[in-house]
């Protein structure tokens, strides 16, 4: 499985349980590096990275993102 298609999962299984509370985190050793989550006041994927916070309506712009974050 590519990790594109692992990403786009993670991102649809947020969407899918927009009820829940639920939060992936990538982390690098014991540190979070980067956390995703799903609103569903915004309808929006929330990106979080060193404390800068991102959202995206749309899964295509969110998974860009996490592609190139997670490759740079």
């Amino acid at each position: 499985m590519s990790r594109n298609r692992e990403l786009l999962t993670i991102l649809q299984t947020l969407q899918t349980y927009s009820d829940c509370d639920i939060t992936q985190s990538f982390a690098d050793g014991d540190s979070d590096v980067l956390l995703v989550s799903y609103s569903k006041e915004n309808n929006s994927f929330v990106i979080t990275k060193n404390d800068s916070e991102i959202s995206y309506h749309d899964i295509d712009s969110a998974l860009a993102l996490l592609e190139h974050i997670l490759h740079t």
